[in-house]
This record gives C-alpha cells, sequence and structure tokens, in this order.
C-alpha cells in the first residue's frame, strides 16, 4: 500500500521538457496512485536522461514486478485505440506479470 502521489496522468517522454537548466511536464491528467505509474508509462516507449533518474532517487522494492502490470493498462489502451500492432506488447505485460 504505497503512499498516494499526484500523478501526472500521461507520461512520457514527449511530454517532458528537457531544455538545459529547464525540466517541466505538459499535458497532465492527473489523478492520485502509486507514483510508479507515471514511471512505468514513462519508460514504455523511451526513457528520460540519467539526471531524471539522480533526481528522482531509489525506487521501492519489487518495483520490477509491478512495472509490467502498470504497463498493462497502456498496452491496452493502444491495442484498443491502435489495433493489433500492440497485441505483443499486451502478451509481454502479461507475461512479465506472470498473467
Amino acid at each position: 500500500a504505497p503512499p498516494a502521489s499526484l500523478l501526472h496522468g500521461d507520461l512520457w517522454t514527449g511530454n517532458l521538457i528537457f531544455d538545459g537548466a529547464f525540466q517541466g511536464l505538459i499535458d497532465p491528467a492527473s489523478y492520485y496512485g502509486d507514483a510508479e505509474v507515471d514511471l512505468a508509462a514513462l519508460t514504455t516507449f523511451g526513457t528520460p536522461p540519467a539526471t531524471f533518474w539522480e533526481g528522482y532517487g531509489p525506487l521501492r522494492d519489487g518495483w520490477q514486478d509491478r512495472r509490467p502490470v502498470y504497463r498493462l493498462w497502456i498496452a491496452l489502451l493502444h491495442l484498443r485505440l491502435f489495433g493489433g500492432g500492440y497485441r505483443g506488447m499486451v502478451e509481454t505485460c502479461l507475461n512479465a506479470a506472470r498473467a
């Protein structure tokens, strides 16, 4: 039962701004939940620079087991919106989650 965090809700590298010293987020769809949900979304189609992870700090034990479960929603959404090309992503998430 992680503490509730304010989530971006649509966090991916296209919604991050890294421009020298300025870092920002755009296009939020905010809600409260486990902070790892945003991190799973952020790393589904890319990864932020190392400075992001340095500033974020360590993750809770077991994050590797939770990440495919949190990515499953993204995979299902993309499957529904964009078609069968995302079926493999759904299957990968399910297999990684041992579902």
